[in-house]
């Protein structure tokens, strides 16, 4: 029953966060995104009694980065707070990393990518494009930045990928299902901002944005009931 309830509450948010996206209303924007990482982090430490202390340090910075690069780019129409969001989100990623590493270790078992390193080439080849593309609109500093964080998102995902084979397979689903949907937020980021206007690009972004954050968490949970 409390986690049905917390739950309700968890829709409410993400109904109200969704809504000030499609209706272009900061007011409901600006009370409802910060509340999405704390009921997600919450429920984390609620329910992360039995979990490794070094992974649940690990997932307590990769939340609250999150967090703060939220707070950020509710104002990201200013080019310095998008730039703050993204080194926020950019922190995010490489704690994100880490703590895959980390289940990665406990399980005992070897990575998954050092056994087929070649499933790293869908991931060479999806940045090579991405970053290509978004070279000519870009100056010296964004170039920088953008290849950074590319690097950054990617290697995440790729340390979620690399979980597979080392604990519960539904926790694998999960948190590798959440590392994509973060990929493809990012890059309806990126395509809006420096390529071509995509309708409803807000709400899009944040549909994907909340499944990756709440699959990943459900997905550590997952790995250590």
């Amino acid at each position: 029953m409390k986690k049905i309830l917390l739950h309700i509450l968890f829709v409410a948010i993400v109904f109200a966060d969704l809504l000030g996206e499609y209706l272009h209303n900061p007011q409901i924007d600006c009370f409802a995104k910060p509340l999405l990482l704390i009921w997600i982090a919450g429920y984390f430490f609620l329910h992360a009694r039995n979990i490794d202390k070094k992974v649940v340090v690990f997932a307590g910075f990769a939340f609250l980065f999150s967090w703060i690069g939220d707070l950020f780019m509710m104002f990201a129409a200013d080019f310095l707070y998008f730039v703050c969001g993204i080194a926020s989100f950019l922190i995010a990623q490489v704690v994100y990393s880490f703590l895959f590493l980390r289940t990665i270790d406990l399980s005992g078992k070897k990575p998954f990518l050092k056994k087929k390193p070649m499933w790293l080439i869908p991931y060479i080849a999806f940045g090579l494009v991405v970053y290509i593309v978004l070279f000519p609109q870009l100056d010296l500093l964004l170039r920088i930045a953008i290849f950074v964080y590319v690097l950054a998102i990617l290697g995440m995902s790729a340390m979620a990928l690399n979980r597979f084979g080392n604990g519960h397979p539904i926790s694998f689903s999960l948190v590798f299902t959440g590392s994509l949907f973060f990929v493809l937020s990012d890059s309806l980021i990126a395509v809006n901002r420096f390529l071509v206007s995509i309708p409803y690009e807000g709400l899009l972004v944040m549909v994907c944005y909340i499944a990756a954050q709440y699959l990943i968490m459900l997905g550590l949970l997952k790995q250590y009931e």
